[in-house]
């Protein structure tokens, strides 16, 4: 735990917020009720539901990846603690499990299937509109809806007391602090892309489909340090809150350049209706429910598939011998 020294600006007593991290247990007791609601609000019953659906799907067609990004999901939600750490999260000490222990923070038993909900199906689910064709706009409105959706998804459990953001949180509105919908967002979309690079190398290759599971882990770190690192390190600073929150806002920029950055790798001219209501309500359907809203977009006879090829052909230098494009013919102007 940070001990602050006499002249940090404390004045002797430690505020919260100011690079200090507060340790467990937290404190907070959550109701019996809000702590069993919220681990089947926070993903166990979608989980509960997806179970069969992968299952007969393993069986019946032999898809063995929504089972895979389940298992992906699972893994992810050993990055829980780091992310706790440094982003200020304690969680009521009154919840089912712990799950596992890291970094001294007790991870409740809610977190694995929420992070497989989250990490492992949503991220099948943006996989396979890739597939089927987007355009960068309608990436963004995925995005944006990946973001608000999952703002609704947490605010019960601050609001019940079943967790909490301390100290001086930058975009914090009722307990919770926005920078997270975009800083998941934008690791959603991150698994989802990698995996529609590797899939295709791995899909016939037996146990080599095993290289799925670690990329929910690996997508999330990348993404939620990668664009989150501006706040983090500002609310672990010793530093006024007009400067946190000033800080704090690169998060925000960094995970917009980030998505633009992912929609150059996989979008399309793709001219399928993808709208911000129907991504987003569909958030909440049931995995066959879900299966029949991406299906019921429709699909375009031109359509061609994102290139799976690594680099992406556009980064690869021109061979030797082909031709300039011809410069324009230059017309006087009279």
């Amino acid at each position: 735990m940070f001990i602050p020294s006499s002249d940090s600006g404390y004045n002797g007593i430690p505020a919260e917020g100011y690079g200090e991290l507060l340790g467990h247990p937290s404190g907070i007791v959550a109701s019996d009720f809000a702590a069993w609601f919220f681990l089947f609000w926070a993903g166990l019953l979608v989980v509960v539901l997806a179970i069969p659906w992968a299952t007969a799907r393993l069986v019946r067609h032999r898809d063995t990846l929504p089972w895979l990004m389940l298992l992906a999901g699972f893994g992810t939600s050993f990055g829980e603690p780091m992310l706790d750490l440094v982003g200020h999260l304690r969680w009521s000490e009154n919840l089912a499990g712990p799950a596992f222990t890291n970094f001294g923070i007790p991870v409740p038993l809610l977190i694995p299937p929420c992070y497989a909900l989250f990490m492992g199906l949503e991220s099948y689910w943006i996989w396979s509109i890739i597939q089927k064709g987007i355009n960068k706009r309608a990436f963004f409105l995925m995005f944006a809806a990946s973001g608000v959706s999952d703002a609704i998804m947490e605010h019960p459990g601050v609001m019940m007391n079943v967790y909490e953001y301390y100290g001086t949180q930058p975009f914090e509105f009722y307990k919770f602090p926005f920078y997270w919908s975009f800083t998941n967002g934008a690791a959603i979309c991150t698994i989802a892309v990698l995996l529609h690079y590797v899939w295709p190398k791995v899909k016939d290759g037996g146990i080599k489909q095993l290289w799925v599971v670690p990329l929910g882990i690996v997508g999330t770190t990348a993404a939620e340090f990668g664009t989150g690192f501006p706040v983090f390190l500002a609310i672990n600073a010793d530093i006024p809150t007009w400067l946190q929150w000033t800080i704090g806002s690169g998060a925000l920029f960094l995970a917009v350049a980030w998505i633009n950055f992912l929609g150059d790798l996989v979008c399309t001219e793709s001219e399928l209706r993808w709208t911000f209501w129907g991504l987003f309500k569909s958030r909440f359907m049931t995995p066959a429910a879900r299966a029949r809203y991406i299906e019921s977009v429709g699909w375009t006879a031109a359509h061609q598939p994102p290139s799976s090829e690594w680099p992406p052909v556009k980064w690869l230098p021109a061979p030797e011998g082909t031709p300039l494009t011809p410069e324009p013919e230059r017309v006087p102007v009279p």
